[in-house]
């Protein structure tokens, strides 16, 4: 099995997509930040090449200095489009996302499989199912342990139907301790025999 490193309870910080220094250019006195027409990729009608045409335009404040439009661009992105600049996920990203305790199987691997999808690193998809057959509660990690999926939807599958089987389990134990009272009225007699 593959164990990248990685610290518990890591999380992926938002990194800027340009170096630090260009948030150090000053803005000349008096500078306010126009007021970008934003873009979501949710419009079907709506295209990303007019978007930043319209942004260009937007930034003729900015006196076409290219290192501010690149520290602005973000400003004009919102929903879908922001993820254009969101940082890259890595295995260690990948590694420290772990199954809640309440979580179904299917809604965890449905959630590493979207941040699966933003990991640009190269590897085997036998390994993307490792990571997250790993992170998985310890219940289903003991029942899957050794086993081999072919994809992560098979995981998924496999999972929910085994979490189903526990939780018929646990609702079968606790209806068969059943409720007992004792009654106030009740007494006990001790009768001798000869």
């Amino acid at each position: 099995m593959m164990e990248p490193e990685a610290r518990r309870g890591e999380r992926t910080t938002y990194r800027k997509p340009y170096p630090a220094y260009i948030d150090q250019i000053p803005l000349s006195l008096g500078f306010k930040v126009p007021n970008f027409t934003l873009f979501n990729r949710e419009d079907p009608h709506a295209s990303s090449v007019e978007h930043i045409g319209k942004f260009s335009v937007e930034c003729i404040a900015i006196e076409n200095n290219p290192m501010l439009k690149l520290r602005f661009f973000g400003n004009s992105l919102s929903g879908q489009a922001f993820t254009w600049i969101q940082p890259e996920v890595t295995i260690s990203d990948l590694v420290a996302l772990k199954q809640g305790e309440d979580e179904p199987a299917q809604d965890f691997i449905t959630r590493f499989r979207k941040l699966k999808m933003k990991c640009r690193i190269p590897m085997k998809e036998r390994h993307f199912i490792q990571i997250a057959q790993a992170a998985l509660k310890i219940s289903l990690r003991k029942r899957f342990d050794g086993m081999m999926f072919g994809d992560l939807a098979e995981l998924a599958d496999k999972a929910s139907k085994y979490e189903e089987l526990l939780r018929e389990e646990q609702q079968k134990r606790n209806s068969s301790k059943g409720t007992y009272y004792k009654s106030s009225f009740s007494s006990i007699h001790l009768v001798e025999v000869e």
